[in-house]
């Protein structure tokens, strides 16, 4: 090691050379040298490897130091000055190190994320492994492709707050939907909560990741809350379709029979309270589900409830009040009816309702909070 520490200080000594053509074989010289063995190397000779790499190498092209880059990306024991330096790097120098370099530590990446650009952020969310605070700085800065690809990254630990982040913006990206839906670890609540805008072949898959839940794990992850029909203390305050359906109630008369006539009779608001009703879900929902174009949803609900596959046949042809639903579209309905499990339905049921819940609870708190403040700052 003694000839090869003499060999880099005579190095130093003509790292002074002008030549362009010198200079690239000086550079060629050291970063071969320091291949040879990089793990021997002790701390001072690696100082005066990155003092030398660094003097050169940033005065020559960018090819040079994308080739160091490549290089040295590889290598555990590659001095942290100067992968630092070509991490900062223009960002056709900085991707090598920044995907592969183990010597980048989670406080460089974490100060990276802040300063550079997109594509050094793409880069960091494609490391083999990526830090929960890395993480969740990358969702709060980083674009939808960053947010795609940290969904593709199994070796991205993604906390829950990251996680609920992600389903919000997916909303708007349909590029998040199959990589996020598909994580292992994307909580079922939420995986619930992207059924409401994901493709028809996502929204099986996601009844089918959570059929194997047993009910003891659903009541681990939620607190069962009871919608506004289950309490006869606001019959006051319900709409004359509500009083209607309520009423048909306490005569047995809230059946499938009668989400058949009314739909018939052109009953649209008492129809949809009576499916609010029987799926203990507020009207909101209730609406959306009714309206929704491709009926998947009403597939859902009408197998949680228990109508059978004739009252749900009806209600296809007699809910498409504009006549997109094409004979083949149907025939794809009763497909994806027949394919639902029950206890798959009805689950995805409960955890529609409690996410309704837990954001209206949220809501309301968050109105009480400022209630309080301005009651405090006298406003």
């Amino acid at each position: 090691m003694s000839e090869k520490f003499g060999h880099l200080e005579s190095l130093v000594r003509i790292a002074k050379e002008t030549s362009p053509d010198k200079r690239r074989e000086l550079l060629r010289e050291v970063t071969d040298l320091f291949l040879e063995a990089p793990e021997e190397l002790n701390e001072r000779e690696k100082d005066h490897f990155a003092a030398i790499i660094g003097k050169i190498a940033f005065e020559l092209e960018m090819e040079v130091r994308k080739h160091l880059a490549e290089k040295l990306a590889a290598i555990d024991a590659a001095p942290h000055r100067l992968v630092s330096m070509l991490a900062n790097d223009e960002i056709e120098v900085a991707r090598p190190v920044l995907i592969n370099s183990n010597v980048l530590k989670k406080a460089d990446l974490l100060e990276m994320v802040k300063r550079h650009s997109q594509e050094h952020l793409l880069a960091i969310s494609l490391r083999r492994k990526v830090d929960g605070e890395v993480v969740e700085s990358l969702v709060e800065r980083g674009d939808d492709k960053v947010l795609a690809s940290l969904a593709r990254n199994k070796g991205a630990v993604i906390s829950r707050n990251s996680m609920e982040a992600m389903v919000v913006r997916s909303k708007n990206n349909e590029a998040l939907h199959e990589p996020l839906a598909r994580r292992d670890d994307l909580p079922p609540d939420l995986m619930h909560e992207m059924f409401w805008f994901v493709s028809s072949a996502l929204r099986e898959h996601i009844l089918s990741s959570t059929a194997d839940l047993d009910e003891d794990q659903v009541d681990e992850m939620l607190e069962e809350t009871r919608s506004w029909l289950d309490s006869e203390d606001q019959e006051e305050l319900l709409s004359p379709a509500e009083k209607f359906v309520l009423r048909k109630e306490r005569l047995n008369q809230l059946n499938a029979q009668l989400l058949t006539s009314l739909v018939r009779q052109g009953r649209i608001p008492e129809f949809v309270a009576a499916i609010a009703r029987l799926a203990k879900i507020d009207l909101t929902m209730a609406r959306r589900i009714v309206f929704d174009n491709n009926g998947e949803m009403l597939a859902v609900v009408g197998k949680a409830i228990g109508i059978d596959q004739a009252t749900f046949s009806d209600l296809v042809l007699l809910t498409d009040v504009d006549g997109k639903r094409t004979e083949s579209v149907r025939i794809a309905l009763l497909g994806v009816y027949n394919r639902i499990k029950i206890e798959s339905a009805q689950r995805a049921l409960r955890f529609w309702r409690t996410r309704k819940q837990v954001m209206k609870h949220a809501a309301n708190g968050q109105t009480a909070s400022a209630g309080r403040d301005k009651k405090v700052t006298g406003d």
